[in-house]
C-alpha cells in the first residue's frame, strides 16, 4: 500500500497572498499623502532658506565691496521665476557703474509659491548699501519687509529683513502675515 505525502505543504495560499496585498495597498494609500505633504514642506523650507542665503550673500558682498548690492526678481517682480544678486551703482551715487551678476537663483520648486497678499515690502527687490543696511530699490530710505513663501499644503515661511539688513526665517501664524503673530514677536522657527 502506497501512502501519500505526509509532509505538510509550506507556503501561502492564494487567498492569504491577496489579503496581504490588500493590506499593503491600504497602508500605501494612507502613507502617500503624508509623504507628499512632507516633500512639499521640505521644498518650502529649501526655498525660504535659499532666499535667506541670497540676502545674506548680498549683504556680505555689499559690505565687502563697500557698494550697493541688489537682490531682485528675475521676471520684473515675479519672485517665483527666481532671483538674482547683482552689483550696480547706488541710486544716490554720482557715478554709474556696470551691473554685475554675482549669483542667480532658479525658479521656485513645484508646489511652492510666493504669497504676495501677505506682508511685503519687496515688490521689485531689495538693495543693501555699502554698510549692509537694507533699502528698497524704489526708495532711498532704510527698509524693512518680508517675503512669504507658501506650500500647497498651506504651510508658510516668511523671510523677514530688518532695516539693519539682518534677515531671518519665521513661521507666520496661519491667519497672520509677516508683521503679526510669532513673526512680529521675533519667534523664529525655521521653515
Amino acid at each position: 500500500m502506497k501512502r501519500g505525502n505526509t509532509t505538510p505543504f509550506s507556503g501561502f495560499t492564494l487567498i492569504e497572498l491577496m489579503a496581504i496585498v490588500a493590506i499593503v495597498a491600504v497602508l500605501a494609500a494612507i502613507g502617500v499623502p503624508s509623504f507628499r505633504d512632507m516633500l512639499l514642506n521640505q521644498r518650502l523650507a529649501t526655498a525660504a532658506q535659499g532666499f535667506n542665503a541670497a540676502l545674506g550673500f548680498a549683504r556680505m558682498e555689499a559690505i565687502q565691496r563697500a557698494q550697493g548690492v541688489e537682490v531682485a526678481a528675475l521676471a520684473g517682480g515675479d519672485w517665483s521665476e527666481g532671483w538674482v544678486v547683482r552689483t550696480g551703482s547706488d541710486a544716490s551715487s554720482s557715478t554709474q557703474s556696470q551691473t554685475q551678476t554675482l549669483r542667480r537663483f532658479d525658479r521656485l520648486p513645484q508646489g511652492v509659491s510666493i504669497d504676495t497678499t501677505l506682508g511685503g515690502g519687496f515688490a521689485q527687490g531689495l538693495r543693501y548699501d555699502g554698510n549692509g543696511f537694507s533699502r528698497q530699490t524704489a526708495r532711498a530710505g532704510f527698509s524693512a519687509g518680508c517675503l512669504t513663501f507658501k506650500a500647497e499644503t498651506g504651510r508658510r515661511a516668511s523671510v523677514i529683513v530688518s532695516a539693519s539688513g539682518r534677515a531671518k526665517i519665521c513661521n507666520p501664524d496661519v491667519s497672520g502675515d509677516c508683521g503679526s503673530g510669532a513673526c512680529a514677536r521675533g519667534e523664529s522657527g525655521g521653515a
